[in-house]
């Protein structure tokens, strides 16, 4: 999303409380607080007029988390709705995941064929218009499975309007992608443990001071990524 706080809609949040069944009473008394909001603009030192927005979210108010979460909900449902049974699994047996959110991110699964982009590309015009989002399709990117052929591929990079992603990305320090080839996606790790390590030899350190270094920060590099993935055996000999 693209600005998300700044661009949510008052009366969309109203229209989602009031569908998910909370009182009249309090509706009114949250989109007061989101309303009473006014700003004003500092130039060359002087303070100009007060003027009141007419939509968003405010920056740090502990309400506006809640708020987009609230709305982020109504996208979630439109897309169980619309994609139905399509999706991943993570292990045989698993529940189907269908999409992935967190914050203003959002990670959605479906198939390559001009049907499916049509699906996402229709709902997610829905809810902008809705909702007042903006997708931003620059920093967007589409990742396809290595079955899918080149036609369906062009189909859907052509309908949805976003380019294909080809080296793995990384979300919150950690791959997207990983794919059979373990060692090649976690090859940074290793130089980046390394690095620190080049730049200690540098530093006149005590052995107290290097056992500091290595519990605090050296160990906490690789212990972050393993809590999520299972490191090959041999790669982490060599993290040793």
């Amino acid at each position: 999303m693209s600005k998300a706080y700044d661009r949510v809609e008052w009366e969309f949040i109203e229209l989602i409380l009031i569908k998910m069944g909370f009182a009249s009473s309090w509706v009114s008394r949250i989109l007061h607080c989101v309303s009473s909001v006014s700003y004003s603009v500092v130039l060359n030192g002087i303070v100009g007029q007060k003027f009141i927005p007419l939509r968003g979210l405010r920056q740090g108010d502990p309400l506006s988390p809640f708020l987009f979460l609230i709305c982020s909900e109504r996208l979630s449902s439109l897309l169980r709705q619309a994609v139905g049974s399509v999706g991943v699994r993570i292990a045989r047996g698993a529940p189907i995941v269908s999409h992935l959110f967190f914050a203003d991110d959002s990670l959605i699964f479906g198939e390559t064929s001009s049907h499916g982009a049509v699906v996402i590309q229709e709902l997610l015009s829905v809810y902008a218009s809705c909702s007042g989002q903006l997708i931003n399709f620059e920093k967007s990117g589409i990742f396809f499975s290595v079955n899918s052929s080149e036609d369906n591929k062009a189909d859907v990079r052509r309908i949805l309007g976003i380019s294909q992603g080809f080296n793995p990305e990384k979300y919150l320090g950690l791959p997207i992608v990983v794919g059979r080839n373990r060692r090649k996606a976690f090859t940074e790790l290793k130089y980046k443990t390394w690095s620190w390590i080049s730049n200690w030899c540098t530093w006149s350190l005590s052995q107290g001071g290097k056992e500091v270094l290595i519990k605090a920060v050296l160990q906490a590099i690789p212990v972050y990524t393993m809590s999520f993935f299972l490191l090959p055996k041999t790669f982490c000999k060599e993290l040793e």
